[in-house]
């Protein structure tokens, strides 16, 4: 018999080698799926040596038990192929309701290969050292196709992370596989099979890889994400700082506004970009009293009506410093309208009713109750009680009724 050993072993042998040297060289892999693919590996370098072994030993003289001992080990280690392949895709599901039934065809592979030494219903050799199959014969590749349809199978009902794209290269794979089993069944010869699973292997390895580059990139723009809105915060923080400041008797009126309606937000069933959208509004809504002098600010005498004028251009020097944020091109809302009313007779545009962007009504809101309850300059501040009166009072006229309505019922669960 002529043996092609170049066929047999150079496309297994060469496919085994890359993927070990990929291994060895990967630093990014899960140590716990990295052994899963050496234990792969391995597998079929035992698988690939058996085989030589059966094509060899009929030219030697070894005994048939010897011979018979090589077919039983390359017939139960085939299957076995499968099921750690499959371990692989089921890698996160350690249940043992689900790993142990997939080893019992393996078991009743073995049982039936190893039955040679008894029996000749699977398999025998003659004095020739010629292989004769029997009735039960082709268990190992009906086993191995009980594995492919249970791959197909478990990559569509585990609990993994299996996604759409993993489950159709499963099903791919399981192709690949079975026309390599047919392939061995017709021909038989595993070297289509070894040859097969080894570039499934490779195929899948590199499946992994980019899932690993994908993540690594979702994770550098998640941290760069998180950076940047760090460093936001931190410069809203420091602009809101700088305003508070400039008035002793309002510091962190800033910070309150904002915790306020941010409050009110979630409370309205607002989603994440909404609230972090006003609290940063309501940490800047007064950032224009930058532009005004202390002195102004800090007047505990009633100001003159030029006095007044300078203090209200506080919500235009406020669009200014804010207008020009791209990141968040509407920012400068807060600045600008704080100090319209509801009933249109506020400033600077004399905005009126749903005119005014729901962000800004809501922060008039808290802001109006922050300054009625916290000291100022020219008045002392005012019990929660006689706020919350006032709070009712502006409702429909200066503020918004219905954010109204959840400021007062804020302010009696806190009263509670």
């Amino acid at each position: 018999m002529n043996i092609d050993f170049f066929t047999i072993n150079f496309f297994p042998v060469i496919g085994i080698g890359f993927l070990l040297i990929f291994l060895w060289k990967n630093s990014h892999m899960e140590e716990e799926l990295k052994f899963l693919f050496y234990r792969q590996c391995m597998l079929i370098i035992i698988e690939d040596l058996l085989y030589n072994a059966e094509l060899l030993l009929p030219y030697t003289n070894c005994s048939k038990e010897l011979l018979t001992l090589a077919t039983a080990l390359g017939y139960t280690l085939r299957p076995v192929l499968l099921y750690f392949l499959i371990s692989i895709i089921i890698r996160q599901d350690n249940r043992k309701r689900i790993r142990l039934p997939l080893f019992i065809p393996t078991i009743i592979c073995a049982i039936s290969s190893f039955s040679a030494f008894f029996t000749d219903i699977a398999y025998s050799y003659d004095d020739m050292k010629v292989f004769h199959r029997g009735i039960l014969g082709w268990t190992p590749h009906i086993v191995m196709a009980v594995y492919l349809i249970a791959m197909i199978i478990l990559s569509f009902t585990h609990k993994g992370k299996t996604n759409k794209f993993e489950r159709t290269l499963i099903i791919e794979i399981s192709l690949i596989i079975i026309v390599a089993v047919a392939a061995e069944s017709l021909f038989g010869n595993t070297v289509v099979l070894r040859t097969a699973v080894t570039a499934v292997l490779i195929f899948y390895y590199m499946f992994f890889q980019s899932e690993i580059y994908k993540d690594e990139i979702i994770e550098e723009q998640k941290r760069k994400i998180e950076m940047e809105a760090h460093f936001s915060m931190q410069i809203v923080k420091t602009l809101a700082e700088t305003v508070d400041a400039k008035d002793p008797y309002t510091k962190g009126h800033s910070y309150r506004v904002a915790e306020y309606s941010r409050e009110i937000a979630r409370r309205m069933g607002k989603n994440e970009d909404f609230l972090r959208k006003i609290y940063y509004m309501g940490m800047l809504h007064d950032v224009g009293k930058i532009g005004i002098s202390d002195a102004i600010i800090n007047k505990t005498e009633r100001l003159t009506r030029d006095e007044y004028d300078i203090i209200k251009s506080h919500t235009i020097i406020g669009e200014d410093v804010l207008r020009h944020v791209t990141v968040m091109p509407d920012l400068y809302y807060g600045a600008r309208w704080h100090h319209e009313r509801y009933d249109g007779k506020g400033y600077p545009d004399g905005l009126k009713g749903e005119d005014i962007p729901l962000e800004v009504r809501i922060i008039s809101v808290a802001d109006v109750y922050d300054a009625m309850t916290s000291l100022r300059s020219y008045s002392p501040p005012r019990t929660i009680k006689s706020a919350r009166e006032e709070i009712e009072k502006a409702k429909g006229t200066q503020l918004d009724p219905e954010i109204c309505d959840i400021m007062i019922k804020m302010i009696d669960e806190a009263d509670s």
